[in-house]
């Protein structure tokens, strides 16, 4: 019966707590867990892994293996890992996998996940939150088991360059935040005056050393040609697109001199643009165009960065110094003897010969029954304006409305008002850290509905005086909502006893009172009040 109550008290620890795994200089992964309960013979454990304060390198992989631990018992059990890797190492081991037909980063090839299964693998997005869930055969011991994590941080070449277990990291309770109902601006996007879209698919086309002959049998080629075909065939039979322009862009590996790789690369590209031109009538022939993109130096500094060769730093410092190209290749040629070009030459420069294609085209307007079907299979298609409109026929505040609105901010995240948006469903939920991610992306800080959701954020932060400077701001430009959010704001501050100033008070002069030396300056866009220290 102990057993059982100890293990009902772990499941509220992880109905209310969060677990923050602190990185050295990378930020934080935060698990946010949902059940861990017996069902029959097995123990479910449900949660979601949250990226939005996580920072990982371009070149790094991070494997996340979560363990259920019984210190009394002295037993633990690994649960399946999730893999997260920067956009520079996920493109790289992609690239490997279709070339080898083997994927990197697997229990035989690391020691650390040799006893796991692979749960997910997932290319770094901080605004991405990645569900989990597993059931394992429920053991006695499991009634009074633990949560605790271990990460193991991977970089070049599948280099391990630390292990950090974070343990004791179940928190009994989370932040509770005050019980404030505070109202939102929502802002309502712009209209695009034309919805401007592009795919982009990179034929890794093998092409004989010096010709631009595109030969489908030859090698890999069918494979890629069909992987363009596809790409095109797609958006040209779209009753919703119409194509603006098809550019076919040639690259060539830095072997020969310069201007031949880069009439060598025009051409290859002219061969793909001939060869599609003939495959299929649904393009005309006009609306391709080509383009040379010579060298692909970029390419080959993205391959040495996760490819083992000695002499790598003398090459790449080699590349990022010496601008006369055919000067750069020669000098490369000598390093260490020759033999680290020979294995570059080999392995990395054929996936430099490649013809990239991308395709333009503008997408109709849709009514907003049309837009509700094509959030569902298709929001790419969409403009920000037009689901927004389709949250709108939603209550607000429901799943769908919610959905709607991060699902905008997914496609669209350079722009404020869908971080602006997105970070309203956070703060209806009381996720301060999301919200805060969110709102630390929108560019305009100086809009009064930035300065709504800032009063609202700072609020639920505690940080009363500076909610005040927000809501305030707000308030003047003319959102109604802010005067509801003061007064929560006001009613909060009698209930703690006026614990902090207001904003009369804090302008007073720090020599006034015998609470001035427990005071700060804060400053906010050029305005100070001050605060007290808590």
């Amino acid at each position: 019966m102990k057993a059982i109550i100890k293990y009902t008290f772990l499941i509220l620890f992880l109905l209310t707590g969060h677990l923050a795994l602190q990185a050295q200089q990378s930020g934080y992964i935060r698990i946010l867990p949902k059940t861990m309960e017996k069902n029959g013979e097995n123990l479910n454990i449900e949660m979601t892994l949250d990226m939005s304060n996580l920072l990982i390198r371009k070149t790094e992989s991070r494997i996340y293996t979560p363990i259920l631990v019984s210190v009394k018992h002295k037993k633990e059990i690994e649960l399946p890992v999730v893999i997260i890797k920067g956009s520079r190492r996920y493109k790289a081991d992609h690239r490997e996998d279709v070339l080898s037909g083997r994927p990197l980063f697997t229990p035989a090839n690391h020691p650390n996940t040799r006893n796991s299964s692979i749960y997910a693998v997932e290319k770094y997005n901080r605004n991405n939150r990645i569900p989990y869930h597993t059931s394992i055969v429920y053991k006695d011991w499991m009634g009074e088991a633990s949560l605790k994590l271990r990460e193991d941080v991977y970089g070049c070449c599948g280099k391990l360059l630390r292990t950090v277990m974070h343990q004791n990291t179940i928190q009994e309770t989370d932040k509770q935040y005050d019980d404030i109902h505070p109202k939102f601006c929502y802002i309502t996007p712009e209209k695009e005056q034309e919805k401007k879209r592009y795919e982009i698919g990179k034929a890794y086309l093998d092409f004989p050393q010096g010709k631009s002959t595109i030969d489908p049998l030859f090698r890999n080629n069918r494979q890629e040609l069909d992987k363009i075909n596809q790409m095109i065939v797609m958006l040209a039979s779209d009753p919703d697109v119409s194509i603006k322009s098809i550019e076919m862009r040639g690259y060539a590996s830095p072997e020969s001199s310069q201007s031949f790789n880069y009439n060598l690369s025009s051409r290859r590209a002219m061969a793909m643009r001939d060869y599609f031109a003939h495959l299929t009538t649904l393009i005309p022939a006009n609306l391709y165009q080509v383009g040379s993109g010579g060298e692909d130096w970029d390419g080959l500094t993205s391959l040495l960065m996760d490819y083992p060769v000695s002499h790598r730093n003398e090459i790449l410092n080699i590349i990022n110094t010496v601008q006369d190209l055919d000067l750069r290749e020669d000098r490369i040629k000598n390093v260490g003897g020759g033999a680290p070009y020979q294995q570059i030459y080999r392995d990395l420069y054929p996936q430099l010969r490649r013809v990239d294609c991308q395709i333009n085209y503008i997408v109709r307007n849709f009514t907003i029954d049309e837009g509700k079907e094509r959030i569902r299979n298709k929001p790419k298609m969409l403009s920000q304006n037009e689901m927004y409109q389709v949250a709108r026929t939603y209550s607000e505040g429901s799943d769908d409305f919610n959905q709607t609105l991060v699902t905008a901010q997914k496609h669209f995240p350079d722009n404020d008002a869908a971080n602006l948006n997105a970070a309203i469903v956070a703060l209806s939920h009381k996720d301060v850290e999301l919200a805060e991610a969110y709102l630390s992306q929108v560019k305009n800080t100086k809009s009064p509905e930035y300065a709504n959701s800032m009063g609202i954020l700072s609020t639920l932060k505690g940080d009363y005086n500076v909610a005040e400077v927000y809501l305030k701001r707000a308030q003047a430009a003319g959102i109604t909502e802010a005067t509801h959010n003061l007064n929560e704001l006001n009613r909060l501050r009698t209930q703690k006893g006026n614990m902090y100033p207001t904003q009369k008070d804090s302008k007073s002069s720090p020599d006034m009172n015998s609470r001035s030396s427990n005071r700060k300056r804060i400053t906010i866009d050029g305005e100070v009040f001050v605060k007290e220290n808590e």
